[in-house]
């Protein structure tokens, strides 16, 4: 049977978008389609002799059927199985594998043709009952919820699973503008399950944190908003998300923080200071917590005690709580101390981009002084290592990796941090993961890097698959300490791998804002080879190297001028097509 979806695309609510000329496309958001039918990939018939459908892959969106006969149905669809092959169906009930989604539909077909099966959820009460704030958003095409699999308990017809798709809504990125393939097999199944995510989790047209919030926080927007870069040149979605967080800032000290950067990489990638000029009152005078700051020396005196007030600061460090490493909580912290040295750094240079010479250098000099206190107060004389706190004697990987990726330790403190944390792993959360990997690759430690994005271990991204995840997860395992807490299985804010190959592994930034230079920079560690394309404002760079004993031979198209940098040679390329090998 000839399967037709009737999907149209529907504009997406772009409050704050804004249309520009010629050669800005990808800067204006677009919006939110429908994915098109997806028919299973396996049909089976279950331990109830129901019979299973599985679509292959997690997707926000819902089910259609072509109906042929009219009658009575039940369908049930949602993120897991379980072992009978039956879908799991009360939302609130939780085993080993936790908290999941499911909906259940139970009516008649009064009619035929092509119809959208509605959500009930299995207990009978509407989808979002509990599980979503006051006001939060669903989207332009209404309810969407993540699932993988249905199961016919009822049908009119015992065909009627020959008609049923599963509907995806997402924003229409070209996935075929970046590609990667190396000589690990398994970094290139952790790289798709990571990419896939982006696009999965965009059902709202701008990045949230899940579907267990549907909120778009600061930490998982820099995460997607990294992801996306690495690979889309379409640059709407990032600076839609932007736009609202300006307005909907969320609760951290570290989140408010990241805003920071988030303007700092649209206009290292965009070219365009709009977003600076717009945003830079913001950021100045609420964004870098400059009230919160200690006289004598700069540093942050922030809280984590819990506040209503929005606009006092409540440090996070990570989250969930249980993945914090004990990390003690003092009023001088180092993680937000680290950021605000990041964030002083980057006010610096986007001052200095608009014309604001004098703030630039005022900027400029807190940055420094706020990195001398620093050094002092939270690096320990003996070992090397950064403290948790201002007069704390406890050292966490989240201290140490922040204090390398925020650029406020010296290079030559590095070797110490980076022994640590290969000591101590992945003992953070998903969301940290980025600055572990940021900070194995940043101290020259690529290969315990790659271990870590394809470890066969709890903590990592090849487990979350064997459990059955097709996007990547809110944590590491969907059963946490606090029993409370609901993760889900749909967290953007998890897909650290796909930026750090592109921007260490493969070594693609921007070198000048709006890659007017592209800085090129691989680093394959025990990789024999990388293949790969990467999107850029300019177009597409592809680059391939094959890593020997004695040296990495190279293959570039680039679209811009370039700076290739290996083993300390720099090479000044003009764009096109160039073929060399650098010796080791």
């Amino acid at each position: 049977m000839a399967y037709k979806t009737k999907c149209v695309l529907v504009a997406s609510v772009l409050a704050s978008a804004t249309v520009f000329g010629a050669g800005h496309e990808q800067f204006a958001p677009k919006a939110v389609v429908c994915g098109g039918a997806i028919a299973p990939v396996s049909v089976t018939t279950n331990a109830r002799g129901r019979v299973l459908l599985d679509f292959g892959k997690h997707a926000f969106g819902w089910l259609e059927a072509n109906v042929c006969t009219t009658g009575k149905y039940t369908v049930i669809w949602g993120e897991l199985v379980d072992d009978g092959g039956s879908v799991v169906t009360n939302r609130r009930f939780t085993v080993d594998e936790g908290t999941i989604r499911c909906a259940c539909t139970r009516g008649e077909f009064t009619r035929t043709g092509l119809q959208r099966i509605p959500y009930v959820n299995a207990d009978n009460s509407a989808y979002f009952g509990q599980n979503e704030p006051d006001g939060a958003p669903v989207g332009p095409f209404g309810t969407v919820m993540p699932f993988r699999w249905a199961e016919i308990i009822e049908s009119p017809a015992p065909d009627f699973w020959r008609s049923i798709r599963q509907i995806p809504v997402w924003y229409p990125y070209d996935m075929n503008e970046e590609s990667f393939c190396s000589s690990s097999a398994a970094l290139d199944r952790v790289h798709d399950f990571c990419k896939y995510t982006i696009k999965a989790t965009s059902f709202l047209g701008r990045f949230v944190d899940g579907d267990r919030e549907r909120l778009t926080y600061e930490a998982d927007s820099l995460i997607a908003q990294l992801g996306s870069y690495a690979v889309s040149s379409d640059y709407g979605l990032p600076r839609q998300t932007l736009d609202w967080v300006s307005d909907h800032s969320t609760w951290p000290t570290e989140w408010k923080q990241y805003f920071v950067r988030m303007c700092w990489l649209d206009w290292m990638h965009t070219g365009d200071t709009s977003r600076i000029r717009r945003y830079y009152d913001l950021m100045k005078e609420r964004r870098i917590w400059s009230d919160c700051a200690r006289a004598s020396d700069g540093l942050l005196v922030t809280d984590w005690v819990k506040t209503k007030d929005r606009n006092r600061p409540r440090d996070i460090v990570d989250w969930a709580m249980c993945y914090r490493d004990g990390f003690v909580f003092t009023h001088v912290n180092s993680i937000v101390n680290a950021l605000r040295y990041a964030n002083l750094r980057d006010m610096s240079e986007m001052a200095k981009a608009i014309g604001k010479d004098d703030d630039a250098k005022m900027f400029g000099r807190e940055a420094e002084r706020v990195r001398h206190a620093f050094l002092e107060v939270f690096v320990d004389g003996k070992t090397g290592l950064v403290r948790d706190g201002e007069g704390v004697d406890h050292f966490t990987v989240q201290g140490n990796a922040v204090a390398v990726t925020s650029g406020v330790l010296p290079s030559c403190m590095r070797d110490r941090v980076a022994d640590y944390i290969v000591r101590k792993g992945m003992s953070c959360s998903t969301y940290m993961a980025q600055h572990v990997l940021e900070a194995l690759c940043l101290s020259g430690r690529i290969d315990d890097a790659l271990a870590l994005m394809t470890s066969l271990g709890e903590r990592g991204w090849l487990a979350m698959m064997e459990k059955g995840a097709t996007i990547t997860m809110e944590f590491w395992d969907l059963t946490l300490k606090e029993k409370w807490r609901v993760p889900d299985m749909n967290h953007a804010w998890s897909t650290a791998p796909l930026n750090v190959l592109s921007r260490f592994i493969l070594g693609v930034s921007p070198l000048e804002s709006g890659f007017a230079k592209i800085s090129v920079k691989p680093q394959l560690g025990s990789l024999s080879f990388v293949r790969s394309k990467v999107p850029t404002a300019r177009g597409t760079l592809a680059l391939a190297v094959r890593n020997t004993s004695v040296s990495y031979e190279v293959e570039l198209d680039a679209p811009a001028d370039v700076r290739f940098e290996a083993f300390g040679s720099i090479r000044e390329l003009p764009s096109g097509h160039h073929m060399f090998s650098v010796s080791k």
